[in-house]
């Protein structure tokens, strides 16, 4: 496949045709992936090549002014991102790869599952997690790739506080894995959410030294028909917001299904190199990649927006 080609999202105001400046001037909201998009090396005090920098909470303060919204769409999970959010005062979520929903409207915090094509009775007293558990499924993979998958155990927190998803992260072959969950009879798949640059703690995974992992995937198995792309949608919905008047930013292929629910993608640069994402992106006209990685590329884009609502 040739290697995808995308226009620079641009950083001067000044020069934009009044066309883009016109669209880009109309974003209101920005759903954005967190590791590896806002986020790098887990901490928002960090520039992407992992410095301490501030740029990232001073670009948060400068949009929260603009009145534009960021909510964070993330393989996290509840307890993780809630707290994410809280502390940089955000008005709403998107956790384990669209499985919550969260919506914050003033003093209201209103959440709710999401499992698009899985059936799943709220009333059944388990969780969607649970449910998925149940079949077997998990075990199988573990006792098939047992020296190259794992339970990722989101930051220590522990796999077990998920809700809607399975986290894994290791290699596997992945039509093979489908094929296992597709014999469990619930419509659930294996999406892929990119790769993990480095491990803590202790793992049976194969890493470089320092830490840094190699070709490591995290995995997440998931409803069928439930994706950032989708839960974007059911989102944007609940929220009652213009698709032309939100902006999605990702790095990872599972990233890229927002792209079709929004007006704006911006692909992370550090992302644009992955064969998976080049596919995710190929017919995509509403698409633009970042000035640089990860955080400051972010930074670079939302600067952007908030010289054009000044």
């Amino acid at each position: 496949m040739p290697a995808l080609s995308l226009p620079t999202f641009p950083a001067d105001p000044s020069r934009l045709p009044e066309d883009m400046a016109v669209r880009f001037s109309r974003i209101k909201h920005v759903v954005s992936d967190t590791d590896g998009t806002m986020v790098t090396g887990g901490s928002a005090l960090n520039d992407s090549k992992g410095r301490p920098s501030a740029r990232l909470s001073q670009t948060l303060v400068d949009l929260k002014r603009c009145s534009i919204d960021v909510i964070p769409c993330t393989g996290r999970n509840r307890a993780m991102i809630r707290e994410d959010v809280r502390l940089l005062g955000l008005t709403g979520w998107i956790g384990e790869m669209g499985g919550i929903l969260c919506l914050h409207e003033g003093a209201k915090n209103d959440w709710r599952y999401f499992t698009a094509d899985m059936p799943y009775d709220p009333t059944c007293g388990k969780t969607p997690h649970d449910v998925i558990c149940e079949t077997g499924v998990v075990k199988r993979l573990l006792t098939r790739w047992y020296d190259s998958l794992e339970l990722y155990n989101d930051n220590g927190i522990g796999y077990q506080y998920r809700e809607v998803s399975i986290a894994l992260r290791g290699t596997v072959l992945e039509d093979e894995a489908q094929t296992m969950l597709n014999e469990t009879g619930l419509p659930i798949y294996l999406a892929d959410n990119g790769f993990v640059t480095r491990i803590t703690g202790k793992t049976i995974l194969p890493i470089f030294e320092n830490g840094k992992a190699e070709d490591v995937h995290t995995y997440h198995i998931t409803p069928r028909g439930l994706d950032k792309g989708s839960a974007t949608a059911r989102y944007l919905e609940l929220r009652g917001w213009d698709p032309d008047e939100v902006m999605a930013c990702g790095d990872s292929p599972a990233d890229c299904e927002m792209a079709a629910h929004v007006g704006t993608f911006l692909l992370m640069r550090n992302g644009i190199s992955n064969p998976k994402t080049q596919a995710a992106l190929a017919t995509a006209a509403n698409t633009f990649v970042s000035t640089q990685a990860a955080t400051d590329g972010w930074c670079d884009a939302m600067q952007l927006l908030i010289a054009l609502h000044a």
